[in-house]
């Protein structure tokens, strides 16, 4: 049970900045299946990445348990007036205050 303890209590942060229909989308995808079998995972769309705020389909992250944050600068700049309802609207100022609670920190640029 111990060991368990341990797997649950690893943090991953992905950092997405490219835009959902790269080739990153399923990459993406089979990253944050496994991932959330090791741990918690938290996705910050933030750039061309506000664009998934868009896009239906990216409501399986949540569905495999991730947390989907956004830049909501970044959606404004990008004139995305309203991200869908399991996206939650954040900042670049918010993510460099939190991103010291993670372990691990991946990027797709």
């Amino acid at each position: 049970m111990g060991n368990n303890h341990k797997k649950a209590a690893m943090r991953f942060l992905i950092i997405v900045t490219s835009n959902p229909f790269s080739k990153d989308y399923n990459t993406l995808l089979n990253l944050v299946r496994e991932l959330t079998k090791r741990g918690e995972v938290t996705l910050f769309f933030s750039g061309n990445g506000a664009y998934y705020t868009l896009r239906p389909d990216a409501k399986s992250f949540k569905d495999m348990g991730a947390r989907l944050l956004y830049c909501a600068h970044s959606a404004h700049q990008r004139g995305i007036e309203k991200a869908l309802d399991f996206f939650e609207s954040s900042s670049t100022y918010n993510l460099s205050r939190f991103i010291q609670d993670y372990h691990k920190v991946i990027n797709f640029n």
